[in-house]
């Protein structure tokens, strides 16, 4: 009796010393980690019961919509139901460790719904015959370890869709009792979770970052403006058995937006949900495996179920995608050739038919893609289905371009242009286009023109690449900016120089701009421009106090007396990036003198036109600086030319999460257009694109009354400015393409003015080419894929036309920038029993009209208007749903037109009273 009274006492201190030693620990702990200590504890206990079977009712569900305030049904949305019993029953469970097992997963009873009509409220979905009735019941089994499943088995041959779905209710059974962070796979694909705990037996499963393992494939613009962003949220909430962990209910619920970047309002959404609800348990005879290892078990297995088992992870595989209403590439040909016309160039419908066209080429092989560029029906069409191909970017598109295209015909360069330059415009480039052009390159072309444009595309496509991920640092990047590194500096003529400025202006690499910096300081006039336009075209981070002191040095013609456009362009660049006050006074004081008057009041427009837009850093200084009155006075502020520099909103107002806008630099010379450069730009909150550039340049047109203004000129370049030249420079997307010449001589520009060349509209460039690109599956973790598809296309048109009577001593001319623009966006689910599909559009139709007027009999005046034509955006939303394999389809259509007003755009106070003397108008 007293050996058992010591025993007591004994157990009893040493239960109180192992209470009070917890109780100092948890003390002793942070707050977090005891939580984390005693919530991991449960999980020590938690598994399932070999010889039990665990029954569960399923229902999951996949909705597509417009954007609504919250993740909650609508009438308006498209979308479907699944729902089944299932079965958990371990069926083997490591002796030594009671927490490693092999689960079978069984699913019955499935049924589809959708959403329908007439559906009733207030879900409306509608119980439906599909091949989801059929699908067999095949088990598949799961090793389950700790709450984690490492492997699965699934029955060869069955389902994609059904063990897709399966891989789905596995990762519920995926959970963690302790607050932990890791990284999970399943049906999601490889993700950061977050587990958290709230009441007893209640759990938190908050997902990120998932990225898919077996869908790999993704794009997107690699300029954050014209991109696709998604944004994603998943989430799963358990309610646990307190005595052994058992799943009592697991809800989940996911949503995923698409929004075009540029355009927010246009966008999609797709929200999922899952539960997972215990309806009873039951004992059930179960022949267990036999073995100690995964592999051992598994034979086993399969020879006493009889089953053909393969293995597999948690991730859903892609499915086999039932074509909706699908045609040929032919007959889509076929149907889009009347919208695929040069004459419909610039117009919504040349876009749409360029979308269409691209998604199914695509699709295509090498063979049916080249049978459609060699088939005599599309002769009249071929230059627009070459944009497409050149857009498609897919092996089999490329290696069918080139072998149809002929690159060293010496006269027939316009379908191999053509071919470049869409393709320059590409978006994800492949390593295997770049190295067949670049080695084009460095062979040649017999065609000056060809090679011109060949070296241009090579240029825009490896700035893309080195832009796409993990690319950065590969070598054809580096051996690119060599190649046309070295070839600019062996240069001996404008001619070369001015294409490989080019070339390194499209190239965009930082290492080159030294390198330029010297083609402005010794280069002609051409060149020189060339070169400080291209620097001013590099990303503004290159830019450096180094370089910031080199363009000091090239305004204020330290180095050497340089052209008006160079020392305008410098100007631009150093006020861009936060200007001293000591650069702003010496600039202001440099013009005071009113030598140069059309180039002082470039300046100055460029000063008041930043501060217009809000740039408090040069509205700080400038009003610093102008409380001198060395400065603040009318010799300074009084510049009357006729040049200017301004900006104006193309769009503006909340349905746009992107501004698009437009600069104007315009310089006169003697009275006379010297150079116009017009850019369009595209900006969102982190960052700009420069859409569009369109430079008018002329020079030596002195016949025409007015003298040289511009002192600047040194005798390098008299000779080089005595002939009469005009012509249009065209970067699309900060990709040069070939000026287009007008004439290069007087005799030449006489030859137009006597036979009537130029008096009629005159194209001088056409096309359509990628905007926005973006693909991405994302498999939902129920194991059904969306996929989220934005695509966007431009279909352009420029074009002129000149009228000069030397009768009436006069001029008129006019210059058409016309693009018509359409963006795509698609949000899809296909399995073998249901598709769902919601895809809204975005359209636009404008153009920017430049039109002067000069008359030059007794003296010099030129009238020159900028104006935009009303338009209008048409937005609309397409839903479908189909059962293959039946006649149910369900279609929903929405549109709306948003006018635009038209705009004649205001340049100065000179100009405005040289119209209106010229037109006599009151106001123009």
């Amino acid at each position: 009796m007293a050996q058992k009274e010591f025993i007591k006492r004994m157990l009893g201190r040493t239960l109180a010393f192992c209470v009070l030693c917890l109780s100092s620990l948890l003390h002793t702990l942070a707050p977090a980690q005891a939580f984390v200590l005693l919530s991991s504890y449960p999980a020590l206990s938690r598994q399932y019961e070999v010889g039990t079977a665990y029954e569960y009712s399923y229902e999951t569900s996949v909705l597509l919509n417009e954007p609504q305030p919250k993740p909650v049904s609508s009438a308006k949305d498209v979308g479907f139901k699944l729902r089944g019993k299932v079965q958990v029953t371990p069926v083997w469970q490591h002796s030594n460790n009671p927490h490693e097992q092999l689960l079978r997963i069984t699913v019955e009873s499935s049924k589809l719904s959708v959403k329908a009509r007439q559906g009733p409220t207030p879900e409306g979905f509608v119980d439906k015959s599909s091949r989801v009735d059929a699908f067999r019941n095949d088990p598949i089994f799961v090793w389950w370890s700790s709450g984690r499943i490492n492997k699965i088995f699934s029955v060869k041959g069955e389902d994609i869709s059904s063990v897709n779905m399966k891989k789905g209710i596995a990762s519920i059974l995926q959970v963690q009792t302790s607050v932990v962070e890791r990284e999970e796979v399943d049906a999601s694909g490889r993700c950061h979770v977050h587990y958290v705990t709230g009441d007893p037996g209640k759990i938190v499963k908050l997902k990120s970052n998932c990225i898919p393992l077996n869908l790999p494939i993704f794009y997107n613009h690699t300029n954050e403006v014209l991109g696709a962003e998604i944004r994603s949220t998943a989430s799963v909430s358990y309610e646990l058995r307190p005595a052994d962990g058992v799943i009592m209910q697991a809800t989940g619920l996911e949503t995923h937006f698409l929004r075009v970047v540029a355009r927010k309002t246009s966008a999609s959404e797709v929200i999922s949900r899952i539960t997972l609800q215990f309806t009873g348990e039951k004992k059930t005879s179960v022949s267990s495996p036999v073995g100690a290892t995964e592999s051992e078990v598994i034979r086993d297995l399969s020879k006493k179920t009889k089953l053909d088992l393969e293995a597999g992870d948690l991730t859903s595989r892609e499915d086999v995608r039932d074509c909706i209403a699908c045609k040929s590439l032919a007959d889509l040909v076929a149907n889009f050739r009347s919208a695929l016309n040069a004459n419909n160039l610039g117009s919504q419908s040349s876009a749409l038919a360029f979308i269409r066209l691209l998604r199914k080429m695509r699709e295509s092989s090498e063979a049916t893609i080249k049978a459609i560029l060699t088939s005599k029906k599309n002769n009249k069409i071929l230059l627009q289905l070459l944009d497409i191909v050149a857009s498609t970017q897919t092996s089999a598109s490329h290696k069918a371009a080139m072998g149809f295209l002929n690159f060293q015909e010496e006269r027939k360069i316009l379908l191999p242009e053509r071919y470049l330059l869409t393709a320059s415009l590409a978006t994800h480039p492949s390593a295997e286009s770049i190295n067949d052009f670049f080695n084009l390159v460095k062979r040649g072309v017999s065609n000056k023109h060809l090679y011109e444009t060949l070296v241009y595309t090579v240029a825009s496509l490896v700035k893309t690449y080195s832009r796409m991920p993990d690319n950065a640092d590969k070598p054809l990047i580096a051996e690119a900016s060599s190649y046309f590194q070295e070839k600019l500096g062996n240069c001996d003529g404008t001619p070369c120089t001015m294409l490989y400025v080019s070339a390194l202006k499209t190239l965009q690499q930082k290492q080159s701009i030294p390198l330029l910096l010297d083609v402005v300081r010794k280069a002609p006039k051409k060149a020189a421009i060339s070169a400080m336009r291209a620097i001013q075209t590099m990303p503004s981070n290159f830019i450096d106090d180094r370089i910031i002191k080199q363009l000091e040095k090239i305004f204020f013609g330290l180095d050497r007396r340089h052209d008006s456009s160079v020392k305008i362009i410098a100007a631009d660049m150093l006020l861009q990036h936060t200007p001293s006050e000591e650069f702003l006074k010496m600039l202001l004081l440099q013009i005071r003198d009113q030598k140069n008057k059309e180039v002082n009041t470039v300046l100055l427009s460029k000063i008041r036109d930043m501060m217009d837009k809000g740039n408090q850093e040069v509205s700080e200084v400038f009003r610093k600086v102008i409380r001198s009155p060395e400065v603040g006075n009318y010799h300074v502020l009084g510049q009357n030319g006729l040049s200017s520099a301004f900006s104006r909103p193309f769009t503006a107002g909340s349905l746009n999460a992107a501004n698009a806008s437009f600069s104007n630099v315009l310089e006169i010379n003697g009275g006379l257009l010297k150079r116009s450069t017009v850019d369009v730009f595209v900006r969102n909150h982190n960052e700009s694109m420069r859409l569009l550039s369109f430079g008018m340049f002329a020079g030596g047109l002195d016949m025409f009354g007015g003298g040289s203004e511009d002192d600047d000129v040194t005798e390098e370049d008299q000779q080089e400015v005595e002939d009469a030249n005009a012509g249009i420079e065209i970067t699309l997307m900060d990709t040069q393409l070939r000026p287009y010449v007008f004439f290069t001589s007087k005799s030449e520009l006489m030859g137009h003015v006597w036979s009537g060349t130029a008096s009629e509209r005159t194209t001088a460039l056409q096309g359509s080419a990628l905007l926005h690109d973006h693909l991405q599956r994302v498999p939902l973790q129920n194991g059904f894929t969306i996929e989220m598809l934005l695509t966007g296309s431009i279909s352009y048109d420029f074009a002129g036309q000149v009228q000069i009577s030397l009768w009436n001593q006069n001029a008129h001319s006019l210059v058409e920038i016309g693009a018509g623009m359409i963006i795509q966006g698609q949000a899809r689910v296909d399995t073998s029993f249901v598709q769902t599909m919601i895809e809204f559009n975005t359209g636009v139709q404008t153009r920017l009209d430049f039109v002067s007027d000069l008359e030059f009999g007794s003296g010099v005046a030129m009238c020159m208007q900028m104006s935009q034509p009303n338009y209008e955006i048409i937005e609309n939303v397409r839903k479908l749903e189909r059962i293959p394999g039946s006649n149910y389809v369900l279609r929903k259509y929405k549109k709306r037109t948003i006018p635009g007003p038209g705009k004649t755009y205001v340049m100065n106070k000179k100009n405005s009273l040289l119209c209106n003397k010229m037109f006599g108008s009151e106001e123009r």
